[in-house]
Parts: C-alpha cells; sequence; structure tokens
C-alpha cells in the first residue's frame, strides 16, 4: 500500500503542476488582496473592480477569501514575490511565466492537504475488511483529480468539513455537527441543504434547540461582518447555488428524503441522505464539475460496502464526464493542457465538434443512472 500512496501523490503532484484552470488564479486573485490589508472583499470590488486587470466579482461566502488570502500570504514568502507578480498578469503572456509550474502546485497545496485528511477520516469509519477498497477508491477516482488538481476548485475544503460534520452526527454530537455543517457553509453554502437531516436524527425536542446555537455560530459568526454590505448580498446569495436548486424537480426530490429520512430516522445513519442531497443538487441542476466532490466521500463509503455497485458508479461518473466535456467552454478540457501549450487557449471546445444530441442524451443518462445510484445504496448505508 505505500507505494500505491507514493504513486497517487506523485500522480496529484504532475496533475497540480501541469493543468490550469483561470478559475484558481481569479480566485487567488482576490484572495491576494487580503495582503494589502482589504477585509471586506466584496464592498472593494464593487468600487475598484473597473480599474483592475481582472474585473470579475467575487462570489463566494467570506471564509475562502481569508483562507485563500491566508495561504497566499505564506506561499509568497516561500515561493518569493513572482506568485503575486503572476496572479496580477492577465495578459497573453500570463501562460509564459518562468514559474508557472510552481505557483500551480503551490496554490493547490492545501486542497491536497484536504484530499488526505478526507481519504485518513474514510479509513476510520471503514471497517478492516473495506480499508483497501476505500483507499483505492478515493486515491485514483478522476471527480476529485479532476476537480482538485486539474481546476484546482477549493470545494475539497467544505467536503472535508462535511465528513466531520457526518462523523460527529453519528456519535450523537449534534450541537457541533451542526457546528460544522454552518462552518462548511461558510466555504460554500450547500451545506445547508443537509442541515434537515441531521435536525431529524436528534431524538429529543431540548436536545434540538440546544444544538441549534452551534448551526448560528459557525454559519452567521464568519457572515457578520459582511451581512447588510449590499455588494456581499449580490455576490453571494443572489448567484450561484441558490439560484440554481430552486426548481422544481429538485425540491420534490429534496422532499421525498426528507420523507424517507424521518421514516427511518430510528435506525439508519445519515451516510445515504449526504450522498443522496448532493448528488441531487448535480441530478436536478446545471452544475459544475466541481461539485461532484461534494457526494464523493459518502459515495465512496457506499460503493465500497457492495461491489456491484461499481457498475452504476462508473456509469454515473461517465455520464458526468460526459456532459462536462459538452459544456461550451475551452477550460473544460482543452484549455486545461495550456501550461504545456499556451496556444491550446485558441482551440474551440469539443463540443462545437460534436453533434448537439449528445449533450441531452448524455443529461439523460446522467439522471437515470444517478436515481439509479441512490436507489441501489439505500440499504447500503446500514453497514458503515
Amino acid at each position: 500500500m505505500r507505494k500505491v500512496i507514493i504513486f497517487a501523490l506523485i500522480l496529484r503532484g504532475l496533475l497540480g503542476s501541469f493543468y490550469y484552470h483561470p478559475d484558481l488564479k481569479s480566485q487567488f486573485f482576490h484572495a491576494s488582496f487580503l495582503s494589502r490589508g482589504t477585509v471586506n472583499i466584496y464592498d472593494y470590488l464593487s468600487v475598484n473592480r473597473k480599474d483592475l486587470p481582472y474585473s470579475d466579482t467575487f462570489n463566494y461566502p467570506p471564509l475562502i477569501y481569508f483562507f485563500q488570502g491566508a495561504w497566499h500570504f505564506i506561499s509568497r514568502a516561500v515561493i518569493g514575490p513572482g506568485l503575486t507578480d503572476w496572479l496580477w498578469d492577465w495578459s497573453d503572456r500570463h501562460l509564459y511565466a518562468g514559474g508557472l509550474f510552481a505557483y500551480l502546485l503551490v496554490l493547490k497545496l492545501p486542497y491536497l492537504l484536504a484530499d488526505l485528511l478526507i481519504l485518513k477520516l474514510l479509513l476510520d469509519l471503514a471497517p478492516r475488511e473495506r480499508k483497501c477498497s476505500v483507499s483505492l477508491l478515493w486515491l485514483f477516482n478522476p471527480v476529485s483529480l479532476y476537480g482538485i488538481y486539474m481546476v484546482g476548485q477549493f470545494d475539497i475544503l467544505p467536503a472535508l468539513i462535511t465528513v466531520g460534520s457526518f462523523i460527529l452526527a453519528k456519535k450523537s454530537r449534534f450541537a457541533w455537527s451542526l457546528f460544522l455543517l454552518g462552518l462548511a457553509a461558510a466555504f460554500k453554502t450547500y451545506p445547508l441543504l443537509l442541515v434537515p437531516f441531521v435536525l431529524l436524527k436528534i431524538p429529543r425536542v431540548e436536545t434540538l434547540f440546544r444544538s441549534l446555537p452551534g448551526l448560528a455560530v459557525g454559519y452567521l459568526l464568519p457572515l457578520a461582518p459582511f451581512i447588510f454590505s449590499v455588494s456581499f448580498q449580490s455576490s453571494v446569495f443572489r448567484s450561484g447555488l441558490s439560484g440554481r436548486i430552486v426548481n422544481a424537480p429538485f425540491l420534490l426530490y429534496y422532499f421525498v428524503l426528507l420523507i424517507l429520512s424521518f421514516r427511518g430516522r430510528k435506525t439508519a445513519s445519515l451516510l445515504w441522505e449526504f450522498m443522496a442531497v448532493t448528488l441531487g443538487v448535480l441530478l436536478f441542476t446545471r452544475f459544475h464539475a466541481q461539485w461532484a466532490i461534494w457526494t464523493l466521500p459518502f459515495a465512496v463509503l457506499l460503493v465500497s460496502v457492495k461491489s456491484t455497485l461499481n457498475w452504476t458508479a462508473a456509469a454515473v461518473v461517465i455520464t458526468l464526464f460526459g456532459i462536462v466535456f459538452l459544456i461550451p467552454d475551452q477550460y473544460v478540457l482543452i484549455g486545461l493542457f495550456t501550461p504545456l501549450n499556451p496556444y491550446l487557449a485558441y482551440v474551440p471546445p469539443i463540443s462545437q465538434f460534436l453533434p448537439a444530441i449528445l449533450a441531452p442524451v448524455f443529461r439523460g443518462a446522467f439522471l437515470i443512472s444517478g436515481l439509479l445510484f441512490v436507489f441501489l445504496t439505500r440499504s447500503n448505508e446500514k453497514t458503515v
């Protein structure tokens, strides 16, 4: 197993160094303002972004700004000021920077740590006979390799915290479980969808009311300094996930999950619910590829229980990537290779060369295989 782990680390290092998505740069460009003394990035951008080399808004909750800002400060001290110079270079020459590969790798290192911490938590949850299976599924699944190391998104951070929340709920430490869900939502808002399922597991009303302050502290405390900022409200609450999930199919699906969770609240754990909710966001919304990381830890535990689920899980992953690669954006596939050849940035996305009918075909197949996976895993959670 040591050789497997070393190979997995080398693979992550190579992917992290040689693949690039502009979102990684834009997030750390915004985060670099923390080193300049900017605390409220939302108000700052609303006033100054037209004069900046990159003029988009920052659309995430504040904790990720402080996390990435702190990491930018540390990595700049280690790797030198060239990192900040590169983050501020939005010219056509930014892919020719001499330290490009080092910059890409160092910016992704915190995500590697979160990746390995999730593996540690999953191994703690898995019985001895399934630890090897869990390790292989986690270390070599294409979803995390793509979302974390090729695209360079931070979704692994709230995913780590939700795994911690699941473990605490499993131990009936509901106040701390809700606190972690609130904290995760201060990175990205989707963990709030999991809160009702934790509340349903709390056996006594008085325990429920004692647990709710944990959620408020975890979520509202990091947001409190910004909550009355109009720029913050428009950037975080009026864009992204919150707007996408308000659709009838997802709400119906979510309501059914709540009913099933309520019926099994005294016997089942939250493993299936956490997986089904986060997968459901993908099934019924226009998702980004990295959102699949939200459901991945829970899906890995469920798949490890029953090897026959591998085929269904593979169908989900294949159709998911079919949808992603057909998005009309060159940086979902070909553009990721631009550190190796910057001219690839000018190659059209592959969706322009394929029949338009493929996109709805993959979408339909993804929905069917995803719902089948949710159905087949319903009985497996009791063994974890």
